[in-house]
């Protein structure tokens, strides 16, 4: 019950009954709300958390024995056994997800297995049939356009499922990302996510190491995500993620021919994170710029 939450908050912060409910309803009401005897309207619930200095996200966290909640929950368990390569596990979370959407009818729970669907792809033997990722594209894809705001559901939905889509259809919904979450953009969760699809965009349009020696066609396209990531990723703020779009863009000039101006700009991140005692990363770069190198 969210009053008994509101009560344990309050009593935490060492405020009283009377002193919270001053300004925002009576004390009746409130000690009501405390005891689950009564329902709350979203505007005197705003009132009451503003007087309290949390955030509705804070409570929600709260709320939830300071736990993820089921919607990250979600997509931490489905990271965690991809990154496991746990098939099993994947086709049991799965299974899980399409007996919620058979006995519930939400829209959300069949895309949540289509994203299971495409991590299997990636680890498994055996890939979907043409006409099974036909289907699956188009059911997301129309979720996806039909949504008019993203939050942090759709931004972690379309980033799992990036690897499903053809290059014409990530321009266009890296871009509706964008654009769609603009009015979320004050929840640090939700920028962080928009920053990791921007970037996931242009790794996935820069394309295999072992095509860099083929001529690139979505210069234009990567020229506006970069603008995108300037635009979000403060370098005070956000230093690691703007060192991402450092390298990123020296990455892109080597594709586009600038070799030497490229590989310079890869370098010189490499040796600030070095700096910044980020070896891991920094390695992780250095070989992505060998891998490029043999085969430009």
């Amino acid at each position: 019950m969210y009053g008994i939450t509101l009560r344990t908050v309050r009593k935490k912060k060492g405020i009283t009954l009377q002193t919270l409910a001053t300004g925002v309803c009576s004390v009746s009401f409130l000690s009501k709300f405390e005891r689950g005897e009564s329902d709350i309207s979203l505007h005197l619930m705003t009132l009451l958390l503003e007087k309290l200095m949390i955030s509705f996200e804070e409570f929600l966290f709260i709320h939830h024995d300071y736990s993820l909640n089921q919607v990250e929950l979600f997509f931490k368990q489905a990271d965690t056994l991809y990154l496991a390569r746990d098939l099993d596990g994947l086709a049991l979370l799965k299974e899980e997800q399409l007996i919620k959407w058979q006995t519930h009818g939400l829209g959300t729970h069949i895309n949540n297995a289509l994203l299971l669907e495409v991590y299997e792809g990636i680890i498994g033997e055996t890939p979907k049939s043409e006409e099974v990722q036909r289907v699956n594209v188009q059911r997301l894809s129309d979720y996806l356009f039909g949504v008019e705001e993203w939050g942090y559901y759709e931004l972690s939905l379309y980033s799992g499922t990036m690897l499903l889509l053809e290059p014409d259809m990530v321009i266009t919904l890296s871009k509706t990302a964008y654009f769609k979450s603009v009015r979320f953009r004050e929840y640090e969760k939700i920028t962080t996510l928009v920053i990791s699809v921007l970037l996931n965009t242009v790794i996935y349009l820069l394309g295999p190491v072992n095509r860099f020696n083929e001529p690139f066609k979505y210069t234009s396209e990567l020229n506006q995500f970069f603008n995108f990531l300037d635009e979000i990723t403060s370098p005070e703020q956000r230093l690691i993620e703007r060192l991402h779009v450092n390298y990123l863009k020296g990455i892109f000039q080597m594709r586009v021919g600038r070799i030497a101006t490229g590989t310079a700009e890869v370098e010189s991140t490499i040796q600030l994170l070095h700096q910044l005692k980020a070896p891991k990363l920094a390695d992780n770069i250095a070989h992505y710029l060998k891998q490029i190198q043999k085969h430009m």
